[in-house]
């Protein structure tokens, strides 16, 4: 009996020797206390550990055990080692990655190449929201100036004012144009800055000299060639909305037109000037010399043949231009078209300016869109139609067709006048007619 005993008793010591390096590889994995950075679960009879969470400021929970071994922690440290590593990770995360023009944090970066886990499409914007948020920004800023503006006694004023205004706030939705559009309309403010400086000293001059000597001869002088550079300014402004691919279409329609506001208000101060010119008083021909206009708006020496054809035929010619652009815009839906239609308004208008100065007839006065009083523009607008009514590609061969016939036109009609007046308005039509010839070229070359 005593020998069955210690028999069993030396086979209990063995087995008790044998399971102690059983249970360290299955049980517990070192709980750690309050600072631990987790705990591995205790070891059930067939030694099968769980990981454990773990303590009050832990770092994470220990991963689940395989059978017959224990799970460490997720750092697999223990104590003040685990609340270091955890340090140090923040401090990773805050870190900053220097790139070209940005900063990112190392946290972001991680998000980026989708090491956190982290959802990275959510806080993104994609272009179009991004546009279409800078686009309604920019016409509440339209609509809140038009609110402040209204309440000028000044409508004209105010509506100038508007367009400048408008320019100076488009910059996020003009794309590329955006900076040489803001550039034209600094340098438009300033030159109207000079010029209504000129119109009030024209307005206070007193009556007395005005009998005797007649108008401000410099300060007539300093507003017509404020108003003729500004002309210029204007045709590039026209020409970079016409050409301007990444500007927002609503922007784009705003803008162009602000710019027939602009361009409405240099033919008001170019009218202006040449009145004043034209105010002699009774000895005034002793100081200004001779001079084409006289006081009234007649002529000193009346218009030739010559300069009343081309002035009514320049005023068809742009009207043609915007009809066909306007009809072949709306076949191929084409933007540079109506783009560019929006210029020939301008034009119009500025031929219509000289008309009514010098009491010449408008001959496109009551007509509809795709008639003329003269037959041969007449023809020639029914054959443009037909040619670019094939494709768009034919289309854009007409637009490039009408603006080197206008351009012949301009240089014949700039050849039979010396009249200051009207070789301004046909110079700014002729750059014009440049700028959209270009274009067209442009538009052509892609195809």
């Amino acid at each position: 009996m005593i020998q069955k005993v210690s028999a069993v008793v030396v086979i209990l010591l063995i087995l008790a020797v044998l399971s102690i390096p059983v249970m360290a590889a299955g049980g517990n994995g070192g709980s750690v206390g309050a600072d631990g950075a987790g705990s591995g679960g205790s070891a059930g009879s067939e030694g099968a550990g769980s990981g454990g969470s773990g303590g009050t400021d832990n770092a994470g929970s220990g991963a689940s055990g395989e059978a017959g071994t224990g799970a460490t922690s997720s750092t697999g440290q223990a104590g003040p080692q685990a609340q270091t590593i955890q340090e140090e990770q923040v401090r990773n995360q805050q870190e900053t990655v220097d790139q070209p023009g940005i900063q990112i944090t190392r946290q972001d970066q991680d998000q980026t190449q989708g090491r956190t886990g982290v959802d990275t499409t959510e806080g993104t914007t994609s272009p179009d929201t991004i546009r279409q948020k800078d686009r309604d920004t920019f016409f509440q800023q339209v609509s809140q100036l038009e609110q402040n503006l209204s309440r000028d006694q000044d409508r004209d004023q105010a509506h100038v004012d508007l367009a400048l205004s408008t320019f100076a706030i488009a910059g996020s939705v003009t794309g590329g144009a955006g900076p040489e559009l803001s550039r034209l309309a600094g340098e438009i403010n300033q030159s109207l800055a000079a010029a209504y400086q000129a119109e009030q000293q024209m307005s206070t001059r007193s009556s007395f000299m005005r009998k005797l000597i007649g108008g401000d001869r410099d300060a007539a002088g300093l507003l017509i060639q404020s108003a003729d550079q500004n002309q210029q300014r204007i045709q590039e402004m026209e020409q970079l909305l016409a050409t301007c691919s990444d500007c927002d279409p609503q922007v784009r329609v705003k803008l162009e037109e602000q710019v027939q506001t602009l361009s409405q208000e240099q033919n008001r101060l170019l009218t202006l000037g040449q009145q004043e010119q034209s105010d002699r008083g009774l000895f005034g021909w002793l100081f200004w010399g001779s001079s084409t206009v006289l006081a009234g708006g007649g002529q000193a020496t009346p218009l030739t043949d010559d300069e009343k054809y081309w002035m009514t035929y320049m005023r068809e010619e742009e009207k043609l231009a915007r009809d066909v652009y306007l009809s072949l815009g709306a076949r191929w839906n084409l933007p540079i078209f109506t783009n560019i239609a929006q210029s020939e308004q301008v034009h119009m208008d500025s031929v219509k300016t000289i008309l009514d100065r010098y009491g010449i007839p408008d001959p496109a006065a009551g007509k509809a869109q795709g008639e003329f009083t003269d037959p041969v523009l007449q023809n020639l607008h029914d054959d443009l139609i037909a040619r670019g009514s094939a494709s768009p590609v034919e289309a854009l061969k007409a637009g490039v067709l009408v603006e080197e016939t206008d351009i012949a036109d301009l240089n014949k009609a700039l050849a039979t006048t010396e009249k200051n007046d009207i070789r301004t308005v046909y110079n700014n039509l002729l750059q014009g007619s440049m700028n959209h010839l270009n274009a067209f070229q442009s538009n052509l070359a892609s195809y």
